[in-house]
């Protein structure tokens, strides 16, 4: 059975995103008008503006009320080196580290409150559902750009009444150098790592274009077999790469 061909407008689509990866329309390049692209064509209007339509919900091409349509900039992709970011024990935040060791500034936005552990959250961390956890929401910013969203979950029995219940509230940040301040030594991260599409919230917190995906990362630090904290982050897709460095241990004698 002779394939169908493709329809007019995934024609057009197909055309202008192999010119935008070929090079030949580079970032920041104005597109024809919708008017020229019907010429160049030979298709109507609507033909234009769903091919156009699907380029804006890949993420390759924007459009602007009153300019007309424009090869999307991308962010440069810069590395989160997660391999790395436990080196050396911290004693600061690493997501503070490693931006300011990208040149740029670093700061974030939080809201912390007392609630209770939802099933899956509970089970993340070990406890039961409906125990007291500490919940913080964070955006983190590089010079102004939202670059990353967390949502972390203490147990509230681990930390109550310690000058750390607030993980925001003391004078240190970080997980690892606020646990051990309590005498609880990390001694464990692990992180599963995911693609999906954005919430629209999440779009909108971090200023995504249309079409972008984003990297969920689920990271739990434990103290031996015991959860002391379990978080979920995300970054816009077209802005990172995770880049890991795992030790090989040595042969042995």
């Amino acid at each position: 059975m002779a394939a169908q061909p493709k329809p007019a407008y995934q024609q057009l689509a197909d055309d202008i995103r192999q010119r935008i990866l070929d090079g030949d329309l580079q970032p920041g390049d104005k597109l024809p008008t919708e008017v020229e692209l019907m010429n160049d064509y030979g298709v109507s209007r609507i033909v234009v503006r769903n091919g156009v339509q699907a380029l804006v919900s890949e993420g390759l091409v924007s459009t602007h009320r009153g300019k007309g349509m424009f090869v999307r900039e991308t962010s440069p992709m810069r590395k989160r080196i997660s391999g790395d970011l436990y080196g050396k024990r911290p004693v600061a935040s690493p997501m503070k580290r490693q931006t300011e060791a990208e040149g740029r500034r670093s700061e974030w936005e939080y809201q912390t409150r007392v609630t209770t552990a939802t099933k899956a959250v509970a089970e993340r961390l070990a406890i039961e559902p409906g125990d007291e956890v500490v919940r913080t929401t964070y955006r983190f910013f590089g010079d102004d750009e939202p670059i990353m969203l967390s949502t972390s979950y203490e147990p509230r029995a681990l930390t109550a009444g310690t000058p750390i219940e607030q993980p925001e509230g003391g004078p240190i940040t970080g997980v690892v150098p606020r646990m051990d301040s309590i005498g609880q030594h990390i001694t464990e991260v692990t992180e599963d790592v995911n693609a999906r599409a954005p919430r629209p919230y999440e779009t909108d917190q971090l200023q995504m274009a249309p079409g972008t995906p984003v990297i969920v990362i689920t990271r739990t630090y434990r103290v031996g077999d015991r959860p002391v904290e379990t978080c979920d982050i995300v970054v816009a897709a077209d802005r990172y790469t995770l880049s890991y460095t795992i030790p090989i241990p040595p042969l042995e004698p």
